[in-house]
This record gives C-alpha cells, structure tokens and sequence, in this order.
C-alpha cells in the first residue's frame, strides 16, 4: 500500500473520531497534526459536533449542564450524556451564561471574572476584566473562519441603542462602543444570533436587527411574522432563516433580499409531522432551537426529549435528557464544525 492510499484510510479513520479526540491526536506525529490541524479532514469528510446547553431540574437554581456529541445529531432514544467540565478549575464557582460554536462563556460574581472555556480541547482563559458592570453578555465566535473570539458586553441601554464593552482575543483588551440599533430599545429581545461576523437580535416590533461587530453599525430588516418568545433567527447554507412556532405548528422563513425585507417561507411542519401515530393526538408541543447549518435539518425540544428532524426526508432522530419529572429545561442548541480553528482557538 503505497504512502498516498496510507493517508487515505486514516483520514477515513480519523474522521469517525469524536472531536475531542481528534483535538488531542494532533501531538501523535506531524503527519497526523497535518490531517487533522489543516481543513483538509473537513473538506473530504465535514465533521459537525452538536452542543448542548441544558438546565437539569434536580440540580442547584442556577447550574447549567453543557453536553456535547460528535455526528451532528442523536440517534433514536440515545442517551444526552454531559461532558466532564471539572478539568476547568472554576466550574463549580462560575455559572456558563452563553455559548457558541464550541466555546463556553463563564462568568463569576466573587471575585467578578469571564473565562472562555472549549470543553473540545480542555482549555480555558481567564479575560480582564470590564470597565464598566455588565447587563448582558455575548460570546461570538466562528471556527470556520478564524480562531479569533469575542465577548460583547452590554453595559448600558439608550432610548434607541446602548453603551457595549467588546473584548477582542486578537487585542486581548476590551474597547466601549456606542450601538444605535434603528428601534426603540424596548423593542428588542434577548433572542440573539452570531454568524458572519454579526449579532443578529430580534426585536418585537417585527424586525431583526443586524450588529456588525467589526462596524458596530446596525441594519434593521422587517420580519415575515410576529416575534414572540417562541421565535428564533439562525443560519442555514450561509442564509438567514426566521423560525416561529406556537407550540403546534412550525413556520421557517428564508432572507431572500435583506434591503428589500423579502423573505420565503421555506417549510412548515405540525405535530403530526413530528411525532407518528396515536401519539401526535396527545397534548404535546414542541420548541424551535436550532437550525442545521448546512442541511435541511431543525432542532426542537419536545418535554425532556431533543429532536433532529429531517425537513426533506421528514425524518425523526431524538436525544432524551433525564425524565420529565426531573423538569430539564433546554437552554440552547448549536452545531458546529471540527476545525483548525476550534483547536487553535484558546491555544
């Protein structure tokens, strides 16, 4: 077997690896760090890793639980299993207020401190602190594109905008900014969305508001249907999507023209769709978290169960938390892909 047909087979092997184990196999040789440090892995077999971040009832009041799985989705009945987040020093002090794309936003009232943890590689960094006390916090970051993190703080609220503290992993220091997002700030929701280096927040006149983070200029474009706390932005194939559900039935919008507000409505599914047979006629409902970013996939959380579901094959896969007794409230759902970049991201 010559040294091209070699390459070959442990890429095929490598790329049935969980993430973290890719992360660590890096310092096996150069060969192997070459495979798996540059996106050529990715590019012969895209590795997407689901995150999930999770309120377990029969926990303290606020103790969040992240779980993470490599294959972008559960199979049916599989067992939601948490990931050990003792190896950072301060999980047990720190509460995890956001996440994105790999990385864990942790923050700690005493002494006050933001860490940014990978549960993917064990590594974490403690930030500087803020200037100013923070309302609201933010983590962004895109491991296809660049190792390179951020954390936007909100610090203060204006009639139409706010006062915001950006930290910059490539400055390593945090820079005041003042946002004039175009609305009345009582409008806007805490339903926030990071990708293509933007916030995307919706607002509930019925708009989404785009916050450029290297601008920190904002766009206001008009929704296709109402914001209720049931609604979600997110991307899909490096589109837009807009998603509301009233616990029965689910709406999917794409952006087809931002300047003009043009939106198509992609999909719609019900109940029925989602849960088969007698089943589908007990009081059951259901919340949108998250979309796919490259497939026709959603993610909704239906009592103590995630499910992934197919909107081309109307195909079911679920993930069970718990039991319902338990009361596990599912906080927040993302996928994202195994890269150089989320390796190198807290190096």
């Amino acid at each position: 077997m010559d040294g091209e047909m070699d390459e070959d087979v442990l890429t095929e092997i490598l790329a049935r690896l969980p993430c973290r184990s890719l992360a660590r196999f890096q310092c096996v040789s150069t060969s192997w760090r070459r495979i798996i440090s540059s996106d050529y892995l990715r590019r012969r077999l895209p590795l997407i890793t689901s995150g999930v971040l999770y309120h377990d009832g029969g926990r303290r009041q606020q103790s969040y639980t992240y779980a993470c799985a490599s294959g972008g989705g559960g199979g049916g009945g599989a067992m939601a299993e948490a990931a050990d987040m003792r190896f950072f020093p301060r999980h047990e002090t720190s509460t995890i207020i956001d996440g994105c794309n790999g990385l864990l936003l942790y923050y700690a009232s005493r002494p006050a401190a933001f860490h940014v943890v990978s549960p993917t590689t064990r590594r974490w960094a403690e930030l500087p602190a803020p200037r100013a006390m923070t309302l609201l916090s933010v983590l962004a970051f895109d491991p296809r594109a660049s190792p390179r993190y951020r954390v936007v703080c909100f610090t203060g609220w204006l009639p139409r905008g706010a006062t915001v503290e950006v930290f910059d992993s490539e400055r390593g220091a945090w820079r005041g900014h003042e946002l004039d997002f175009g609305l009345g700030t009582d409008a806007m929701s805490a339903s926030m969305h990071y990708a293509a280096g933007a916030l995307h927040v919706l607002a509930y006149s019925g708009h989404v508001v785009r916050v450029d983070l290297d601008t920190m200029a904002c766009a206001v474009t008009p929704l296709p249907a109402p914001v209720s706390c049931r609604a979600r932005a997110g991307h899909c194939r490096g589109r837009l999507r807009f998603a509301s559900s009233d616990g029965q039935r689910l709406r999917i919008w794409e952006l087809q023209d931002a300047a003009a507000g043009e939106w198509a409505l992609k999909h719609e599914i019900g109940v029925s769709d989602v849960v088969p047979g007698d089943a589908a006629s007990q009081p059951i409902t259901f919340l949108f978290m998250a979309f796919h970013p490259d497939r026709e996939l959603v993610y909704l959380w239906s009592p103590w169960k995630l499910l992934a579901f197919d909107l081309v094959e109307r195909r079911v896969q679920e993930w069970v938390f718990g039991s319902e007794k338990e009361g596990t409230h599912l906080i927040q759902v993302w996928l994202f892909p195994f890269s150089r970049h989320l390796a190198n991201a807290l190096a």
